[in-house]
């Protein structure tokens, strides 16, 4: 159902901003409901003019309340409030001019056909962080017989362990980091970003039931884990990954708003192709090793985004990182760090 959806919300929420309608959304949406109507039919708007309408108003009842019962059971912005000026003219303009106050800094609205998808993140989500943008690339390059060597849930002492393999090799590889408060782990971050390797965004919370709550949360989210960022390397990543990758059991609602939203800003994603499973608990020095070989020979453009964790208790994982690069170099792979002009790799949704 649309009405009472979170995108129905939003959708009000704007409207307000851009005009007269969008005024008397907003009284749905900053409050709740207890009106009490008189009516024997509330599956369907009843036939007569509003203003016509016997309403049984208990005292003390706010316009939005007024708004929201009347909106839930079919009236138009248009007739809602007119009935409210009829009823209480200075009430509604009272309200117009302290809503108007509080959204003053809001952008204005363009008359151009964008539709609702577009303008929830062209407009409603640029107040938030107005800082966070990095310049989006001109156009993506693709290699074949290329390893991207990928690491999530950094940083730890197991960082450094992968490290060390990398600076072994001559390896560049890429981290998605989750940041760090702690003076070890901006340190270890501070290691990664002076060696060379690339430094992703990934989430500090890593909570999905929060971060994926909505495109707010995700943001609030992610520009915590890009500021933990900066500050320990002075690096301003460009690139990041969601967690549970671009589309989940947790974002499927939002997953589309927050791509836009974070496309807008410049920012690029990346999923993968082939994971060498070490999140789970029972991974094992072999199971990691056939996952990975084993994608590798499935894999039909020839290039490879592998996905591993360097998070605490992922031992094994650097332990296999070595065997991994020594077949793979065997094989005739390049490995090389990801940047925002790789094109990436990401998760196709069925609907």
């Amino acid at each position: 159902m649309y009405f009472g959806s979170v995108k129905f919300f939003k959708h009000l929420i704007l409207t307000v901003v851009f005009g007269w309608i969008a005024i008397a959304t907003g009284l749905a949406v900053f409050f709740g409901v207890r009106l009490a109507l008189a009516s024997k039919d509330t599956s369907s708007p009843a036939q007569t003019d509003l203003t016509a309408q016997t309403l049984n108003i208990p005292d003390g009842t706010t316009l939005e309340q007024v708004y929201l019962v009347l909106a839930a059971k079919g009236y138009s912005s248009e007739d809602i409030m007119r009935f409210l000026e009829e009823n209480d003219g200075k009430a509604v303009k009272a309200y117009i001019d302290e809503y108007n106050g509080r959204n003053k800094d809001l952008p204005e609205h363009s008359d151009d056909n964008t539709n609702a998808e577009q303008t929830d993140t062209s407009l409603l989500y640029t107040k938030y962080y107005p800082e966070l943008y990095v310049k989006a690339p001109d156009n993506f390059t693709c290699e074949s017989k290329t390893v991207y060597l990928t690491f999530d849930d950094g940083p730890s002492q197991n960082t450094l362990d992968i490290l060390k393999i990398l600076d072994k090799h001559n390896i560049k590889a890429t981290f998605f980091m989750c940041g760090s408060k702690t003076e070890e782990g901006k340190d270890i971050m501070k290691k990664v970003a002076d060696a060379g390797h690339t430094i992703g965004v990934h989430s500090y919370l890593h909570d999905y039931n929060t971060i994926y709550n909505s495109v707010e949360d995700y943001l609030d989210d992610f520009n915590n884990t890009y500021k933990l960022i900066y500050d320990a390397t002075g690096v301003k990543p460009t690139i990041f990954r969601f967690p549970g990758g671009s589309i989940n059991n947790y974002n499927r609602l939002v997953y589309k708003q927050i791509i836009a939203e974070m496309t807008r800003r410049g920012f690029v994603y990346y999923d993968w192709n082939i994971s060498g499973q070490d999140a789970s608990s029972n991974a094992t020095w072999t199971s990691i090793y056939n996952n990975i070989m084993n994608g590798i020979k499935s894999n039909p453009d020839g290039r490879a985004i592998i996905l591993l964790h360097d998070s605490p208790g992922k031992d094994t994982t650097a332990r296999t990182v070595e065997d991994i690069i020594i077949e793979l170099e065997k094989q005739g792979y390049t490995f090389k760090p990801l940047d925002n002009t790789v094109k990436p790799i990401t998760f196709n949704y069925q609907q």
